[in-house]
């Protein structure tokens, strides 16, 4: 059982590690006519460049960056950006004769038909580095689907917004049709979208969110009971949805590059406090949830930065905002039912309270390590 304690603590301190921009998803607008279809990318330039996607530490570029960059910089920018997308793209048509039948496609850059290249500002409001990347083609003339694959491995989703405002994920190794028969758009339903987003939600947390898992696993080593740990899971859920739902309308404005800094270490502070906490009580008290809630509000901020661009892109955003919060919701029950579920068969043991306070000892040092690791020096 120590061994097995100590692997599991090993193994915590190992995949904890602070992570800087890591491009977990992109977005686009698809359109279709007769005999041809068009996807018009936001691309993130913090992935443009082979040595940029390898450093999973590498700071988001900024706007100024991208504008600083020499032509020579841009036109290489330029071709690795089209190489990439070329690789991350699959395009097929599927018709009663041929099926999977792989399409050409072609790729164009707004910004590079000026010289200099001349960058919108538009999906600036955070400051960083966007460009947009319009991939068109042509479909066969005969009837037929057109389906969208994302190719598999260590690339970023994509969400692709539909003329009636909806959209749908497209994650590494899936794919999605597109167009139902020539130059007719798939428009995915109230219950696609509501489910895509729900899916989203879900994954912010499994396998995306180890901050989120953090603080979720901290609730779980005070209290190893269902009654109040979902009470705790909802008052966190209820805190956070009122401050993402504020950013995504616009009441809350965009954060700057230091609110967005300042949001991540006090996310990080939330967690070691819960899990010091811990360590010196010994059962839920009234003040715990006031504390969580309060801590709710500010993971919320910090979700508004992920996961509001997804959110605002559809439009209208209460169905978008009430499924990423009931898939979020979900993940967090799902890491305290995994979580009940493997240290069940230690509950009865003289040495579970152990147990419990070297998992919240890991988790208070991840959160201060995270805090220092985090500020800007």
């Amino acid at each position: 059982m120590r061994r097995l304690t100590l692997y599991f603590l090993l193994s915590l301190l190992c995949l904890l590690r602070a992570q800087a921009h890591v491009v977990e998803q992109m977005f686009a607008d698809f359109n279709a006519s007769d005999g041809s279809y068009q996807l018009t990318i936001r691309f993130d330039a913090g992935i443009s460049l082979p040595e940029m996607r390898a450093d999973k530490e590498a700071l988001q570029p900024k706007f100024s960056w991208l504008q600083e960059r020499s032509p020579e910089e841009l036109a290489r920018i330029k071709a690795e950006t089209e190489s990439f997308l070329h690789e991350y793209l699959q395009f097929s048509w599927d018709s009663i004769d041929s099926e999977n039948q792989p399409l050409n496609f072609e790729l164009s850059f707004p910004a590079w038909q000026h010289t200099p290249p001349k960058f919108e500002e538009r999906f600036t409001d955070t400051g960083f580095a966007y460009f947009d990347v319009i991939c068109h083609g042509k479909t066969p003339d005969k009837p037929g689907t057109l389906s969208l694959k994302i190719r598999e491995g260590d690339y970023p989703d994509l969400a692709v917004g539909f003329p009636n405002q909806h959209i749908l994920t497209i994650y590494p190794g899936k794919g999605e049709r597109l167009m139902e028969q020539q130059g007719k758009v798939r428009e995915p339903d109230q219950a696609d979208s509501f489910l895509s987003f729900l899916d989203y939600g879900y994954r912010h947390v499994i396998p995306e969110g180890w901050d989120h898992v953090l603080f979720i696993l901290a609730l779980v080593c005070l209290s190893f009971a269902w009654k109040p740990l979902l009470t705790q899971s909802l008052v966190f859920t209820l805190a956070h949805t009122i401050t993402l739902g504020l950013a995504v309308s616009g009441i809350i404005p965009p954060f700057s590059e230091n609110a967005t800094t300042l949001i991540e270490i006090f996310i990080a502070g939330t967690i070691a406090y819960v899990a010091i906490e811990n360590l010196i009580s010994k059962q839920v008290k009234t003040h715990r949830l006031t504390m969580i809630f309060l801590f709710g509000l500010i993971h919320g901020l910090g979700f508004a930065s992920v996961l509001g661009d997804k959110i605002r892109a559809a439009g209208e955003i209460t169905l978008p905002l009430l499924a990423t919060n009931l898939g979020v919701e979900l993940g967090q029950l799902s890491v305290i039912g995994i979580t009940l579920a493997c240290l069940f068969w230690a509950k009865q043991k003289s040495y579970f309270p152990i147990i419990l306070k070297s998992i919240s000892s890991v988790i208070a040092l991840t959160g201060i390590y995270w805090v220092f690791d985090r500020i800007p020096f």
